[in-house]
């Protein structure tokens, strides 16, 4: 038993690295690689505060802070689910920023012959807590093809699951952020990238997490996510975004 909760604190906490005060990070899927990239250079450039890390869904992240899941910073890949902890009184509201913002794209296997999503006879999608789900929907309604193909969509509950699907030939095509596609560019195969006037902003926010006991730490941490330079974005798929851009 002890084996057991230790494996399962281990991959809620898979980036834990010291028994200093503990900063929970609970942040979109999409975000994964800069995240970690980020929470390794925070943690290093600090010896009082650690940031461990929680990888899922925004909308099942925003669902376990509501049920009390223990979270000091949250992540989300879109503005609704972070509104949506806000007016549930979950947020800071000034504390909730955008950050970085990516492109929607359509990727299919590497080798691939597919020229067009018409083709695809399995289209992997996200589910409906999933932003990329939403984000996908919205543009096939916008040109005009969601009811010609809506049939053919497999749901998935992150986006990384979206690319592994269409790695491994269980999907015909998916739609995924740039942002994914560059982490997978060597195993997948970028078809198109949508523009962005056929969704809205595809924007990823950080907020502070009401009633946490680290206000300052994870205060410190957003800003450190805020000042980040621009190249660390690009390296990673995202745009940089200012405060100013909601």
């Amino acid at each position: 038993m002890r084996i057991l909760l230790f494996l399962l604190f281990f991959q809620f906490f898979f980036c834990v690295s010291s028994l200093a005060d503990v900063i929970r990070l609970s942040a979109a899927m999409g975000t994964k690689d800069f995240i970690s990239y980020e929470v390794k250079q925070f943690n290093a450039s600090r010896s009082s505060d650690k940031v461990v890390c929680n990888f899922s869904s925004s909308g099942k992240l925003a669902m376990q802070i509501e049920a009390g899941a223990p979270a000091d910073v949250y992540v989300s890949a879109s503005k609704f689910w972070m509104n949506y902890l806000i007016e549930k009184g979950f947020i800071v509201p000034d504390s909730a920023k955008p950050f970085a913002s990516t492109d929607l794209v359509l990727v299919v296997p590497l080798n691939s012959h597919i020229s067009s999503i018409m083709e695809a006879k399995k289209i992997a999608v996200g589910n409906r807590l999933a932003p990329v789900g939403k984000y996908a929907i919205e543009t096939l309604e916008n040109l005009g093809v969601y009811e010609k193909l809506k049939n053919r969509f497999i749901y998935a509950p992150t986006v990384r699951q979206i690319s592994v699907w269409v790695m491994t030939g269980n999907a015909d095509a998916g739609i995924i952020y740039y942002s994914d596609y560059v982490k997978f560019k060597d195993k997948l195969k970028l078809l198109k990238v949508f523009p962005e006037s056929l969704h809205r902003p595809i924007t990823f926010w950080i907020g502070v997490v009401k009633g946490t006991k680290n206000s300052p730490s994870a205060k410190a941490f957003e800003q450190f996510i805020l000042n980040t330079d621009n190249s660390v974005f690009k390296k990673f798929g995202f745009k940089k975004v200012t405060e100013g851009l909601k």
